[in-house]
């Protein structure tokens, strides 16, 4: 990735007019961007239902589930027709709660228009047993309900401590082991010669790359991150999918996950001239028969694991064959399985691939962005042929890299030509639904979404390692993972001035997809918080695997953009990545013998976010593992209390601080009465806490 891509990541392009010094933002209806009619389509999906409603198709969420008194919970249903179209203003809708002892307040439901949806709060009063919060929509009861539950607030910390940590081991959430990625962490080249551990889970095969990369000979398109140049870079060899296999094999053989990306640009490089294709639009005809060749989704004809690189087209479902031949069973491997990406961040193709779509006539005002039924009809074409020659494999779409990516596909600052303002990924979870009916089986399986956080200072967002790296950045970094989830946290970025409210993305995606295509996983496959090779860059890496477990992320991948070369790297990259290893280690392997942080994540709450998080689990032994981290300069005692779980006489130590970026094994430490312990955090720390019968 260029410095030039990353600045367009969630740090600029904002939704809103907040940036207006930015130049070339209008957007051009783009006819055939993504490989499908741009402007032609059905009409929106909302508000446009003719039946009566479903009690099957309409919905229900909640978003949290779980508060204290006096929190808040939005509440937001979605009423539709038989066939899943969504419904319009002209309905009532009642909600009532019925069980449990908890006690709060629903405000009446109220009409949003750009959703279809109708919106409602319900405000905790007193804690209790769960409540069922149910609704029914013009005399039809929902099927389905939600539980809400409001619990008590977290006792203080006893005097002559400063956080109380509670863990609830009677209770219990599972963790999908995919969280521990990264992308190409077979090869320490991508990391400026760090060496990723090998004990991560995941490896994606991911970035601008891929999308006009040629598996039939290994060609590839830099774009904007270099000079717009067809060569080798992806691999030296021109064996059919040779990249992908030298990637696959030594991940496979680590047992780790394999996220292959499917190109949907449309073109392929067709040559290794070592040349700047050019970008123009006069020459665009041109370039785009000499340099490229058409990439297709399906051949419909026999496959050839051999393909002749001398015809016009190459075939996307013809490499997954090729994939599925290599690698047979992989698809359903239950602990390193083989998954496709349908492609990387469409939603900066204007930007990053002008070889291809280049500006309408050479104006930058009239860029080729993509549109929602372009873009998604594609993504459906796509994922068919995948799944006609993989069926049970696992599909992930639709990787934006922005917030704008989520909100409008990169639209800013128009329309969309036929959806209008409705958001992005509403539109597309929704035509995925519908596809799903369609076809008789699910496209995607896996909503993938890019996260570069826009927090900062005034000395620069928290990913610019170039940056003075005072204690203004260091709290903005360590509290930063907080927008992954916590509805108080305000980090005051673009981001949440758009929205109008805390980022909670995690939660957000969760409650889109609830509304609109229930059962569909998350992913988050490039991310970065800034400064790998300080213990800072560690503390924040260690919350956002600790928060991916907890909110349920299905597969995550680390992405390598330290700034190696600011000090006091200077070009080492063992030392610019050595915190962000060592964070995964003290999930992965904190003692050097395979000790890992289970996959039965147990819930645990502190009683003060933006000092100290924690998290913890179950592990194959019966251990309870804690991961406590210390976000302060200066050290914190805990006070942590095990509820629900068998007497523990010991906890082991190990920690991760700024004297060493790898994990520490630190003297036993006694557990007062089996449950209690008062543990002295060192200063921006992450522990490794195991608690042992």
């Amino acid at each position: 990735m260029s410095a030039l891509i990353r600045m367009l990541r969630w740090a600029v392009l904002p939704p809103v007019p907040l940036l207006s010094h930015v130049v070339g933002l209008t957007a051009f209806v783009c006819v055939g961007c993504g490989g499908s009619s741009g402007g032609d389509g059905p009409p929106p999906t909302g508000g446009n239902g003719n039946g009566a409603v479903s009690a099957a198709t309409s919905t229900i969420h909640v978003n949290p589930d779980s508060v204290t008194p006096r929190g808040v919970i939005a509440v937001t249903v979605v009423p539709r027709d038989a066939a899943g179209t969504k419904l319009g203003n002209a309905l009532s809708v009642v909600l009532r709660l019925s069980g449990g002892t908890a006690t709060g307040t629903l405000s009446a439901a109220s009409y949003n228009a750009p959703d279809s949806s109708y919106q409602a709060t319900f405000t905790a009063s007193a804690a209790g047993s769960p409540l069922t919060l149910s609704a029914t929509v013009s005399g039809t009861a929902i099927a389905t309900s939600q539980r809400i539950a409001v619990g008590d607030p977290p006792a203080p910390p006893p005097a002559g401590t400063d956080v109380a940590f509670a863990i609830n081991a009677a209770a219990s959430y599972p963790i999908s082991r995919f969280i521990y990625g990264g992308n190409f962490i077979d090869d320490p080249a991508n990391y400026t010669g760090g060496v990723p551990p090998s004990e991560m889970t995941f490896n994606r095969m991911g970035g601008n790359r891929l999308s006009a990369w040629n598996w039939e000979n290994n060609f590839s398109n830099a774009g904007a991150d270099f000079n717009w140049q067809n060569d080798r870079y992806l691999s030296s060899s021109t064996s059919p999918g040779n990249a992908a296999r030298q990637h696959a094999a030594p991940s496979f053989s680590r047992n780790q996950g394999f996220l292959a990306t499917v190109p949907m640009l449309g073109y392929v490089a067709a040559d290794d001239c070592g040349c700047n294709v050019g970008i123009t639009d006069a020459a665009r005809a041109v370039r785009l028969a000499t340099h490229f060749r058409v990439s297709k989704s399906a051949k419909g004809s026999a496959f050839s694991l051999n393909p002749s690189t001398g015809d016009a087209f190459v075939y996307q479902d013809e490499f997954v064959n090729w994939m599925e031949t290599t690698y047979p069973g992989r698809s359903t491997h239950p602990t390193a399985p083989l998954m496709y990406s349908l492609d990387n961040e469409p939603d900066i193709w204007y930007v990053t691939h002008r070889e291809v779509l280049s500006d309408s006539l050479d104006n930058p005002n009239l860029q080729r962005r993509q549109t929602y039924t372009g873009f998604i009809d594609t993504t459906i074409a796509y994922a068919r042929a995948i799944k006609a020659v993989a069926p049970n494999a696992l599909i992930f779409g639709p990787a934006v890299a922005t917030y704008t990516g989520v909100a409008n596909l990169g639209r800013y600052p128009l329309p969309d030509p036929v959806y209008g303002t409705q958001q992005f990924y509403d539109v597309y979870l929704d035509k995925l639904r519908a596809a799903e009916a369609t076809y008789g089986k699910r496209l995607i399986d896996v909503l993938d979404t890019h996260y570069y956080p826009a927090i900062g200072t005034r000395g620069g967002e928290i990913t610019n390692d170039y940056a003075t790296q005072d204690s203004a950045t260091i709290w903005a970094r360590v509290n930063g993972p907080r927008s992954l989830w916590d509805a108080t946290f305000n980090e005051h970025s673009w981001v949440n001035n758009y929205l109008g409210e805390p980022i909670r993305l995690l939660p957000r995606l969760r409650a889109k997809i609830d509304a609109h295509y229930p059962g569909t996983k998350i992913a988050i496959t490039e991310y970065y918080f800034g400064r790998g090779g300080d213990i800072s860059g560690g503390v924040a890496q260690a919350d956002v695997l600790g928060i991916f477990g907890r909110e349920g992320v299905f597969a995550a991948a680390f992405w390598p953009i330290a700034g190696v070369y600011s000090p006091p790297y200077l070009g080492d990259g063992q030392k610019a990545y050595a915190y962000v290893f060592g964070a995964f280690r003290m999930f992965r392997n904190y003692d050097g013998n395979g000790g890992r942080f289970g996959d039965t994540g147990l819930p645990s709450t502190t009683t003060n976010h933006e000092m100290t998080s924690v998290y913890a689990s179950r592990d194959d032994a019966g251990n309870v593992v804690v991961v406590a981290i210390n976000k302060t300069q200066t050290t914190k005692i805990a006070h942590i209390v095990l509820a629900g779980s068998t007497p523990r006489t010991t906890a082991k130590v190990y920690t991760l601080t700024a004297g060493s970026a790898s994990p520490s094994h630190k003297p036993d430490l006694p557990v007062t009465a089996g449950t209690t312990l008062d543990y002295t955090m060192p200063a921006l720390s992450v522990t490794t806490l195991v608690f042992v019968p």
